[in-house]
């Protein structure tokens, strides 16, 4: 064998060594995934304790972590160690198989027969089997409730699906359609008080917090609705207040609708057989608690809210932080709910920067026919662009976020931003290329400016307004298709309530309370889906943590170079380029 050819052998077992190795390695790893996986989702040695929710060592933070983990240490879900307690779905015919190898207790052969359904109610049937020797053996596929004669399948299907949804479910899985419409409102009416008792209990708790942490039983909350259809002609609305923090939760809620389902349907037999019609009508509860548009729901709706705050959970929601709509605070100002306090307004950072940009297209649209500077309006290359306008938005929030603690500070900051070039006794030398220039003893080049002068004078305005001190003073940091009945949509509401303030673990007593018992599976479940809400959080902010390090690295960006008050800004300048300022 030559020295070339040994060569070439070596090195070719040594190529096969690597590849067995990485491959070994590769294994390895993906071995150590689904374990990491495995062990997060569904280990059975992991440890019961209800004190915090870990991923091996690492300890997942966030506010569902620190509001799940409160809930579990007050209610201390208990585990359900039947293993067995649970539903399964199983095809007939292999029921039939089943019973065929079985012999039968009357005739003492191998049993022959048929199977039948004898009773059914909704998802629940009562199965007979019946041996050709005439001998029967019956039995339940569900358990019946405490105390009534609803069945325990049927409880929980409701508890989450409208009707049609349903319908398309059991009739894609080849399973006996539920109930009709009329027996599914009958067990929505049966559901709904439990679920608004557990939702009112949640939403208590939430006060009792808050006043905790404010010392009085005066306390900050924000509000903000939805409408159960998009635009301002939905029949049904919600609104909702929340408490102040970075675990925010929901105080109170409401809905609001303009339509009675049960109003809509009595009108078929209204001439037709009116007495059955004022028995019913007289005898149900109108759905319809708001009289006016779709828009106007959420003012009456947050004044609702307010005025039964004292009488609810004696407190007074004092401070309310605002979402930017216009007609809410002054509805609270002009029909105020409470004779002995006045309520004060706390703007959202994120909606009160808008008024920035909304200011400055104002006052495009304003000018657009003036000439200013040998052009008409403001607009155009050189000028105020649709981008710029954007980065004064975007330069104002941070002027009020990195200085949230001093007024004075936000002011000057505001104005730094217009004063910027040519005076700069507002400036930070992290930032200003004059004053850096000037330490240094150096010249510095004023001429260079993507803005003209009169374009600045004509923008002046905006800042005279949004750095006035009163109008700051309300800067304060807040955290940030189908038509359904209102029976409907208040337990929905009711379970979002409980699923957002304690995670989806809450829904365990509630069913607990309901059906006697609450099945292996949905305690999993139930608790599958509120780590995994936890984990995605505690991945998305450690993410956002990522991509702020990254940005920190390559301060660069424009907002880097209009910070006031930044640690970063050592190395930047003021030039300005088209579209930067």
């Amino acid at each position: 064998m030559t020295r070339s050819s040994a060569l070439k052998k070596e090195k070719q077992l040594r190529l096969a060594r690597n590849t067995s190795k990485s491959r070994k390695i590769i294994n390895i790893v993906r071995k150590n995934t689904r374990e990491l996986q495995n062990y997060f989702i569904s280990n059975k040695s992991q440890s019961t304790s209800n004190e915090q929710f870990t991923y091996k060592t690492r300890t997942f933070t966030g506010p569902s972590c620190q509001k799940l983990t409160d809930f579990l240490k007050q209610k201390g879900t208990d585990d359900n160690n039947n293993i067995h307690d649970y539903y399964q779905i199983i095809h007939n015919s292999f029921l039939l198989q089943l019973m065929k190898q079985t012999v039968c207790a009357s005739c003492k052969l191998i049993w022959n027969g048929d199977m039948s359904v004898a009773k059914r109610e909704g998802l629940y049937c009562s199965l007979v089997f019946i041996c050709c020797c005439s001998h029967e053996i019956k039995f339940n596929t569900s358990k019946q409730c405490l105390n009534t004669s609803k069945r325990d399948i049927n409880v929980r299907i409701f508890a989450g699906f409208g009707h049609q949804g349903l319908v398309k479910l059991c009739a894609i899985l080849n399973v006996p359609l539920p109930t009709d419409e009329d027996h599914f409102s009958d067990t929505l009416d049966y559901l709904l008080p439990t679920f608004e008792s557990y939702k009112l209990r949640s939403m208590k708790n939430t006060v009792e917090e808050a006043c905790k942490k404010s010392n009085e039983r005066k306390i900050t909350v924000s509000g903000d609705g939805t409408w159960q259809k998009r635009g301002f002609s939905s029949l049904h609305g919600v609104v909702e207040v929340l408490s102040n923090g970075p675990t925010s939760k929901v105080i109170d809620l409401e809905r609001l609708s303009k339509k009675c389902s049960i109003c809509t349907g009595l009108l078929s037999i209204k001439y037709s057989d009116p007495k059955k019609y004022s028995e019913i009508k007289n005898k149900h509860q109108c759905e319809v608690n708001h009289v006016g548009s779709s828009a106007s729901m959420k003012v009456a709706g947050i004044h609702r809210l307010f005025a039964r705050s004292k009488m609810l959970y004696n407190v007074k929601y004092a401070h309310y932080i605002g979402d930017g709509d216009a007609k809410v605070f002054p509805k609270l100002i002009s029909d105020p709910p409470y004779e002995d306090v006045s309520i004060t307004k706390i703007e959202d950072v994120n909606h009160f920067s808008k008024k920035m940009l909304h200011r400055l297209q104002k006052i495009a649209e304003s000018l657009k026919k003036t000439n200013i500077d040998g052009k008409l309006g403001i607009r155009g290359s050189g000028r105020m662009t649709k981008k710029m306008m954007i980065n004064f938005k975007h330069y104002y929030r941070l002027a009020i976020v990195r200085n949230k603690t001093n007024l004075d500070d936000v002011v000057r900051a505001v104005w730094a931003i217009w004063k910027h070039k040519p005076h700069h006794e507002w400036c930070s030398p992290r930032y200003c290329g004059y004053l850096q220039a000037f330490e240094k003893g150096e010249e510095y080049d004023h001429t260079a400016h993507s803005l003209p002068l009169k374009i600045m004078k004509a923008i002046r305005p905006v800042f005279e307004e949004l750095a006035h001190r009163e109008y700051t003073e309300t800067l304060k940091i807040a955290p940030k298709n189908r038509y359904s009945t209102g029976v409907m949509i208040d337990l929905c509401a009711a379970m979002a309530v409980s699923f957002y303030n304690d995670g989806y673990q809450s829904i365990i007593p509630i069913l607990a309370e309901l059906t006697g018992n609450t099945g292996f599976f949905t305690r999993v479940g139930m608790k599958r889906l509120d780590e995994r809400r936890i984990y995605y959080e505690h991945k998305r902010k450690r993410k956002a943590v990522q991509k702020s390090k990254q940005n920190e690295e390559t301060s660069d960006s424009l907002s880097d170079r209009m910070s006031v008050d930044d640690n970063r800004d050592d190395q930047l300048d003021d030039s300005y380029i088209p579209g930067a300022y």
